[in-house]
């Protein structure tokens, strides 16, 4: 039979992400997604897709004195408003291409392409949370994104643990810099903490999962699970299991350290490994 999980994660994605797609993307629906956009000399745009194919729109950069090159396609598509800046730290402008890809292939992926004379695709990123690329202090780039691989942990879709993730690109490697900022990730261990009762962590720790699957206390486990992938996820491991073994059941410490570990070895780092050397 088909898992309930499953069942649950499809609804929830039929549901919600092909909104975000129509909303966001400006391909197909945007009145001008057609434009043209100038970035140091090249021409960018976005256009109709390949007929008899499910791409609906592709990405085209146009070289000075150069032809149009299709650099991508997808069913959404947008050019990110970070484009223009050196994303990757190689000394050129890039272009970043945000895409929505629906249907088996769920969910968000992502072009960064350098200007150079032949355009090249220098990496591809694909998550089922959306990316957000951000200039830091020093004038580098940084990726926001959550790692969607943690969706339906324990927790229903609306109430799932999805830890931060912050990379930055250099050259075509993803770098996790997620530890350079633990004091963001201290604010939602100290909230967490703030929100769970010792009375309701004596209860959880005393609880069975093969009774109630901790279906009476989704509030305690949601803190749990925060304060757990945060410490995971800002770069310490160790604390990271020391609250596990502080707080969830004895009984079933050891199998959910190895979900835990399990998800995020399925996570976006690990999903999406690095180009071969060109």
């Amino acid at each position: 039979m088909f898992p309930f999980r499953c069942l649950i994660l499809l609804a929830s994605l039929f549901l919600l992400l092909p909104v975000h797609a129509e909303t966001t993307f400006e391909c197909p629906v945007s009145r001008n997604y057609q434009r043209i956009h100038a970035i140091d000399g090249y021409l960018v745009q976005l256009r109709p897709g390949p007929k008899k194919t499910p791409y609906r729109c592709r990405a085209t950069i146009t070289p000075p004195k150069g032809r149009a090159v299709t650099v991508a396609q997808e069913w959404a598509l947008s050019i990110d408003e970070i484009s223009g800046a050196d994303i990757n730290g190689g000394g050129k402008p890039d272009v970043v291409f945000d895409a929505f890809s629906g249907g088996e292939t769920c969910c968000y992926l992502y072009w960064i392409v350098t200007l150079e004379t032949n355009p090249q695709v220098i990496r591809t990123i694909r998550n089922q949370v959306p990316l957000i690329f951000r200039k830091r202090p020093d004038g580098s780039t940084e990726i926001r994104t959550g790692e969607g691989s943690f969706d339906l942990f324990f927790l229903p879709h609306s109430e799932s643990v999805i830890p931060q993730l912050i990379l930055r690109l250099q050259g075509d490697q993803l770098v996790d810099i997620s530890s350079d900022y633990r004091e963001e990730y201290d604010q939602k261990i100290a909230g967490a903490r703030a929100e769970v009762s010792a009375a309701e962590l004596e209860k959880f720790r005393g609880s069975r999962y093969n009774q109630k699957m901790f279906a009476d206390q989704l509030h305690t486990v949601k803190c749990v699970l925060t304060i757990v992938l945060n410490y995971l996820y800002s770069g310490r491991e160790p604390q990271a299991w020391q609250a596990l073994n502080e707080m969830w059941p004895p009984s079933d410490r050891e199998r959910v350290r190895s979900l835990i570990v399990e998800r995020q070895n399925r996570g976006l780092l690990a999903s999406n490994p690095a180009p071969p050397s060109r």
